[in-house]
């Protein structure tokens, strides 16, 4: 009778041990499975003290590479920009390089300086009698002094006298208009209804050497002025810088002489100083 009691208790134990080892079977799965878990991408993630990856490195290159790429557009700006604001200030200065003025340019324009004549060279038909004189015949324009060329007859038939007043002046460098302006005043012995030129007078801007570089006006007995008329005339060459003369000339024949009065010259210049 014991051994059936044993039998089952062998068995009961034999039941624990199927048990047991059931229990260690489950056991070993959730372990298994905490294993393979524990192997799992999730479980090899860095702690949190471990230093962040590398991935923010590109970005910040990337950022240095905008602040480059901003800093050349900003250069680039500043070379475009500065040629526009330099050419302009240069350039505006230059119109500005050039105020003219206008100078008169003869000595005693006027005739009136003392001693006589100043400034003012003379051939003359009579020593005895200047060109540039107070005596009278007509009144001056501008007292006390006027230019009388004529006015004296040759002292042979066929011949002629000659007077010539002149002055040497410098254009000043930079002249673009020469203007010269006087009064005139012609009388003559010489019959109205003789239509022969017997004297002559004429005015010319010429060089030193005579030669004429424009001829101004010319006068005879056949144009009588009984009252002074002025006379303006821009000389159409341009002398800048060149040293000029005004010259005054007169002609008279044998008989019936015609007198020349010249008076308030101004030969100006317009220029820049």
């Amino acid at each position: 009778m014991k051994f059936p009691w044993l039998a089952l208790l062998a068995i009961a134990g034999a039941g624990c041990a199927k048990g047991d080892g059931g229990r260690a079977q489950i056991d070993a799965a959730p372990g298994t499975a905490d294993a393979a878990i524990d192997a799992s991408p999730i479980d090899s993630a860095p702690l949190p003290d471990t230093p962040p990856p590398p991935i923010d490195a590109p970005m910040a290159d990337a950022a240095m590479a905008d602040a480059a790429m901003a800093d050349a557009a900003m250069a680039d700006a500043a070379m475009i920009d500065a040629p526009m604001i330099d050419a302009p200030m240069v350039d505006a200065a230059m119109p500005d390089a050039c105020v003219p003025v206008v100078s008169e340019i003869l000595t005693n324009p006027a005739l009136d300086l003392t001693p006589m004549g100043t400034g003012w060279q003379q051939t003359v038909i009579d020593p005895a009698a200047p060109l540039i004189t107070d005596e009278d015949g007509i009144a001056e324009h501008s007292a006390p002094y006027k230019a009388w060329l004529g006015g004296i007859v040759a002292p042979n038939l066929g011949q002629s006298v000659t007077d010539v007043l002149w002055q040497d002046v410098a254009v000043p460098a930079g002249t673009t208009q020469l203007t010269l302006a006087y009064y005139v005043a012609v009388a003559t012995g010489e019959s109205a209804s003789d239509t022969n030129v017997y004297d002559t007078a004429s005015v010319a801007v010429t060089q030193t050497n005579g030669t004429v570089i424009a001829a101004v006006a010319s006068y005879s007995n056949r144009t009588p002025l009984a009252t002074w008329t002025q006379v303006t005339f821009n000389v159409p060459q341009n002398l800048s810088g060149q040293t000029v003369r005004l010259r005054l000339t007169s002609s008279n024949d044998f008989s019936l002489a015609t007198s020349f009065w010249f008076d308030s010259f101004n030969l100006t210049a317009t220029h820049c100083p």
